[in-house]
């Protein structure tokens, strides 16, 4: 039987603290791959619907930003090319 990978998962529990300064919630990642410092990481959290109280509240993953596609530039009307133009 496969062993389960974490890798790129994300876990949050509801604190127990009622301190005015307590985060609401805290947790784990497992990061997917090495992760340099300044790098972002994107992150997609679900709400948990588990009945089981050692679940996490919250559950995701982690995943790489999503790379605009890199388009040609526009070609100028008429179809001219930078050595059509006369000056």
């Amino acid at each position: 039987m496969p062993e389960y990978d974490d890798r790129g998962k994300v876990a949050l529990w509801k604190t127990k603290s009622d301190h005015p300064k307590a985060p609401k919630a805290d947790g784990t990642v497992v990061a997917h791959r090495d992760i340099k410092e300044g790098e972002t990481v994107r992150i997609a959290l679900w709400k948990s619907d588990s009945t089981n109280p050692k679940a996490p509240i919250m559950y995701g993953k982690l995943s790489d930003p999503m790379e605009q596609e890199k388009k040609a530039p526009p070609q100028p009307a008429g179809g001219f090319d930078d050595d059509d133009i006369p000056f």
